[in-house]
Formats: structure tokens, sequence, C-alpha cells
């Protein structure tokens, strides 16, 4: 235990004030550029949303590198999985779906991990933080709604769990009008 407390101990005579002044100096610039770049500001309730449309919803998953299949003009589909073992296969089927008056998009999940995708799309540039947290509140309600305002949207959610997975569907209709 010795030899440790030898190794950080350093003799009185090799530090100078000068060199304990550029240490704290430089230990000071060090850690105000990890404060400064650190976490991630809260998101304000003024910050510029990306409107929520199809085109944006798609483009958004792509970036993501989900890959996509276009189905139609008005909807497509992205999937991403991978197998967990030999008979394992884990997978995220995501669906958006353009209508006259919404924008729809389905989560299909086989696996807890999965819900990271609906964690990222609730947190995009789609909402402000007070949308996001409405949009959370009623994914954890435990049960169905229709017709909820939330923010700039009327949203319809629906949540269904057969066997070995999990449906979340939530449809967008812009407010007319609103702010």
């Amino acid at each position: 235990m010795k030899g440790l407390v030898d190794l950080l101990v350093i003799p009185s005579r090799a530090i100078s004030i000068k060199s304990i002044y550029v240490a704290f100096i430089c230990l000071s610039l060090i850690t105000g550029s990890f404060v400064a770049s650190g976490a991630p500001a809260a998101r304000s309730t003024t910050l510029t949303t990306t409107p929520l449309t199809f085109a944006n919803a798609v483009a958004f998953f792509k970036a993501a590198k989900f890959k996509a299949t276009e189905v139609q003009p008005r909807c497509a589909i992205f999937f991403e999985g991978e197998w967990k073992s030999r008979n394992v296969y884990d997978y995220c089927v995501i669906m958006v779906e353009n209508s006259d008056q919404d924008v729809q998009i389905t989560f299909y999940l086989t696996d807890a991990h999965e819900m990271n995708w609906v964690t990222e799309f609730l947190d995009s540039q789609f909402f402000d933080r007070n949308e996001t947290e409405k949009l959370f509140s009623l994914m954890n309600a435990g049960k169905d709604v229709r017709g909820q305002n939330v923010g700039r949207f009327r949203v319809d959610f629906h949540h269904w769990q057969p066997r070995h997975a999990e449906l979340l569907v939530f449809s967008f209709t812009p407010l007319r009008g609103g702010r």
C-alpha cells in the first residue's frame, strides 16, 4: 500500500506556484468545455418544430437507416430485425400512412428493445416538449384514446398486445386554425 501512496504524493520541491496556476487554468478550461458540450439542453417549448407530414415522417425513418418498402405513394413500411437465437427473430415494423386528413404511424414490436423507436419518434423534431410529454402520457395511460387534443394535433392512440408482439398506433390530425 505504501508504494501506491508514494506514487500519489508529489515532492513539494517539484511544484512551483506557477505550475499549480497553469494546471488550475487548464483544468478549468477542460472542465468548462465538458460542461458546455455535455448533456443536451432541455427542449424548449418555443423551438421550431418540423411539420409532421407523410414525406417528413418517411424521411425521418429513412434517416434512421431502416430498410424501407413503399407499398404505394401514401404508405411506406420500414423494418429492422435480428436473430436473437437460432429460433428467435426480434423485429420492428413501422408503417407510415397518409390519408386526406391525417398521418398515421403504426409500430409493430416483438422486443422491448424496439420500443426505443417509439421513444425516438415521440421525442423527435416533430413535437415540442409539451406535445411529447402529452403523447407519452397517452401512451402510458393504459387505454385507447380517440380525439385527444395534443398541441397542434387531434390524436387517436391505440395499443394492442397480441401474443409475442406489441402494436402501437398513433393517428395525428392537424388542428385547423390551431396554434
